[in-house]
C-alpha cells in the first residue's frame, strides 16, 4: 500500500492471441483507472484494491477475475458502457469493487484506525493513573512529614471518619474537579493505590530514594556510626542507625539511615544487625572510625560489648559515651546525693502531678493564668506582644531528660501562683468529686509551696540548671566536636564558680524578693545561712564555699568523675 499498484511501464506490451484483430494493453489506462495494476509475467491486470480486501459485501456478488485470475480479454475495454473496467467498478457504491476501495482509502487513513482510538484511550488512562499515584504519593508524604498515622480505625464507605490518608485524599478532590473524577469511588477496583499495601510499599519507595541519596553523600569517606535501641509501642525492639561523617565541603553532617527489628539486645545480634545493614548500603566496615552508643554493658562492654566486637575488625573504631548522656547521668546522681535536692524533686513531682492529673485541675490552672497575667499588665510588670505571655501548664521532670527537671522548675516559678490557688482550691474542697487522699496531698503540698526551704532550692535549681542546661544543648548539636565540647566544659565551670563566688547577693535579693512577692515567711537571712553551712560543713575550709554550688562542680571536674 505504500508503493500503491505495481503499473508496468513498457514501450510495447505483449499482442494477445486474437487473429482477427490482435490487441494489447495500453498503459494510458492506468491514468483512467488508477486502481489497476499489471503483471508482466501473466500479461494480465487486476484491481489493487479488490486483490487486498477480498471479502465481498453481504448479499453481493462479483467476479475474481479482477482478484485472483487475473484479466486480459483488452476486446472488452473499448466497449463504450459495456467496458469491462466499468462492469467491474459497478454503478452503486455498495459494488464489491467500491467496498474494496473504501476498505483500501479507511486502511490508508490512519486517524480512522483503531488503534489510533487504542493509543488515544491508552494515553488517557496512563495520564489519569499518573495523577491519581501522584495524588496518593503526595498525601503520603505529608503525613509522613507531619508525624501522623495513615489509617483509621474504621475506614469503610459509610464511616463518618475514615482515617488521615482517605480524608485528605476526599479534601484534595474536593478542591479539584479534575482528581474528583479520578480518586476514591470513581476508579477501577484496581487501580485505587489506597490499599496498606500500596501505602507500605511507597513509602518504602521513597525511604529507598532518601537512603541512596545518602548513600551518594557519604562517598568513600570514613564514618562513624551513632545507635539507640528502644521499644515501639507493639512491643517490639528497634534499632536505629545514625551514620556521622564529614562531607566533601568540609562539614560533618548526621542523617538518619535506617531503623532495624532485633530479635534481642545482645551485643551478638546488634552486631549481626549493624553488619548487614552496612553491607546493603555498601559502606566498608573497615571505614568505620568512630562508635557512638549509650553507657549500657551491651554496648560499651569492654570484652564482649558492641564497641568490642567492632574493634577487632576496625582498630580505629573508637567508641564515646555520649557527652550530653554523660552529664544527664553525672547530674543526676549528684542531685541525689544531697538530700535536700532528692526531697525537692520528689516534692516538685508531687506537685505537678497533683495538678495536672485532672483535666478540671489544668483547666483552673489555665484560667488562674490568666488572671495573673491580667493583673500584672495592669501593674506594669509583664510586657505585651505577638506570642508573649502563652498559657501553658506544668511539666514534670525525668530522670533520662536532665532538661525537663530545669523546664519543670522554671515552669513551677512561672506559675507559682496560679499553681498554688489551684493546691488550695483542692484542699479545701469538699465536693464528692475529691477523695480526702487528693485532700491531703494538696494541703501537704501548699505548705511544702509556702515553706522558706522550698523557695530557696528552688531558686537554687534554677540558676545552677541554667548554666548546666546550655552545655547540655551545646553538647547536642549535631556539628558538635571534641575541642567544641571541652570548650564548652571549661566555659560551664567558669559560670559555676562566678555563681559560687559572686551570685550569693543577687540569688539572696531574688528569694526575698519572690518571697515577700507570695506572703512567703523568711527567716532571719544571716541565723537561715550560718544554720545552713554549719549542717553541712564538717570543716573550717569547707564551710567557706557555697555547698550547692561545690555539689554540681563535681559532675564537670574531671578529677571527681569518680565520685
Amino acid at each position: 500500500m505504500k508503493h500503491g499498484p505495481y503499473q508496468f511501464h513498457k514501450d510495447e506490451y505483449p499482442i494477445d492471441d486474437s487473429t482477427n484483430h490482435p490487441r494489447k494493453f495500453q498503459y494510458h489506462w492506468f491514468k483512467s483507472f488508477p486502481w489497476l495494476e499489471y503483471s508482466p509475467t501473466q500479461d494480465a491486470v487486476y484491481c489493487f484494491p479488490c486483490f487486498l480486501f477480498y471479502r465481498k459485501p453481504v448479499g453481493r456478488r462479483g467476479s475474481d477475475k479482477f482478484k485472483v485470475e487475473g484479466f486480459k480479454k483488452w476486446k472488452k475495454v473499448n466497449n463504450g458502457k459495456d467496458c469491462a473496467f466499468l462492469t467491474h467498478m459497478g454503478k452503486d457504491s455498495k459494488s464489491a469493487h467500491n467496498y474494496a476501495v473504501k476498505c483500501y482509502d479507511n486502511l490508508k487513513n490512519k486517524q480512522c484506525h483503531l488503534e489510533q482510538l487504542v493509543e488515544k484511550k491508552r494515553e488517557e488512562d496512563i495520564k489519569r493513573n499518573r495523577l491519581r499515584l501522584k495524588v496518593t504519593i503526595d498525601v503520603l508524604r505529608w503525613l509522613a512529614f507531619q508525624a501522623c498515622s495513615f489509617r483509621g480505625h474504621d475506614e469503610s464507605v459509610g464511616s463518618t471518619n475514615q482515617g488521615n490518608f482517605l480524608e485528605m485524599v476526599k479534601l484534595i478532590a474536593s478542591y479539584d474537579d479534575e482528581i474528583g473524577a479520578i480518586v476514591l469511588g470513581n476508579t477501577p477496583h484496581n487501580a485505587k493505590y489506597t490499599s496498606p499495601t500500596i501505602q507500605k510499599e511507597i513509602m518504602h519507595i521513597i525511604a529507598s530514594n532518601v537512603q541512596r541519596e545518602i548513600r551518594k553523600e557519604i562517598g568513600d569517606a570514613k564514618f562513624c556510626l551513632l545507635v539507640d535501641e528502644s521499644r515501639d509501642e507493639s512491643r517490639r525492639e528497634k534499632m536505629v542507625v545514625v551514620i556521622r561523617f564529614v562531607d566533601k565541603n568540609g562539614f560533618t553532617r548526621e542523617r538518619f539511615l535506617d531503623i532495624v527489628y532485633v530479635l534481642d539486645t545482645s551485643s551478638a545480634t546488634l552486631k549481626h544487625s549493624l553488619s548487614f545493614v552496612l553491607a546493603q548500603h555498601q559502606l566498608d566496615v573497615s571505614k568505620l572510625h568512630g562508635q557512638g552508643y549509650d553507657g549500657a554493658s551491651n554496648m560499651r562492654g569492654e570484652w564482649n560489648g558492641l564497641q568490642a566486637k567492632f574493634m577487632e575488625e576496625c582498630p580505629y573504631a573508637y567508641y564515646i559515651h555520649c557527652f550530653t548522656h554523660q552529664l544527664q547521668l553525672a547530674l543526676l546522681v549528684a542531685s541525689k546525693e544531697v538530700a535536700d535536692a532528692h526531697n525537692f524533686f520528689d516534692h516538685l513531682a508531687l506537685v505537678v502531678t497533683t495538678v495536672v492529673s485532672s483535666s478540671k485541675r489544668n483547666d483552673e490552672l489555665h484560667a488562674n493564668q490568666v488572671v495573673e497575667m491580667e493583673n500584672l499588665i495592669e501593674l506594669g510588670e509583664l510586657d505585651t506582644g505577638s506570642g508573649a505571655n502563652q498559657v501553658g501548664t506544668l511539666q514534670r521532670p525525668c530522670d533520662t531528660r536532665w532538661s525537663s527537671h530545669y523546664a519543670s522548675v522554671c515552669n513551677l516559678l512561672n506559675k507559682y501562683k496560679p499553681t498554688l490557688l489551684v493546691l488550695k482550691s483542692i484542699a479545701t474542697s469538699k465536693g464528692p468529686g475529691t477523695s480526702p487522699s487528693a485532700r491531703a496531698k494538696a494541703n501537704g503540698a501548699v505548705k511544702m509551696m509556702m515553706s522558706f526551704d522550698f523557695i530557696f532550692i528552688l531558686h537554687v535549681m534554677k540558676e545552677l540548671m541554667g548554666i548546666t542546661d546550655l552545655l547540655c544543648k551545646k553538647l547536642q548539636l549535631k556539628s558538635q566536636d571534641i575541642v567544641n565540647a571541652m570548650d564548652g566544659v571549661k566555659t560551664t565551670k567558669v559560670l559555676i564558680h562566678k555563681l559560687r563566688d559572686n551570685g550569693w547577693s543577687k540569688l539572696k535579693a531574688d528569694v526575698l524578693s519572690f518571697c515577700v512577692k507570695h506572703g512567703v515567711k523568711t527567716p532571719d537571712f544571716g541565723e537561715f545561712y550560718v544554720d545552713f553551712i554549719n549542717s553541712r560543713a564538717e570543716d573550717e575550709s569547707t564551710a567557706r564555699h557555697h555547698y550547692w554550688c561545690d555539689i554540681f562542680m563535681v559532675v564537670v571536674d574531671a578529677d571527681s568523675t569518680n565520685k
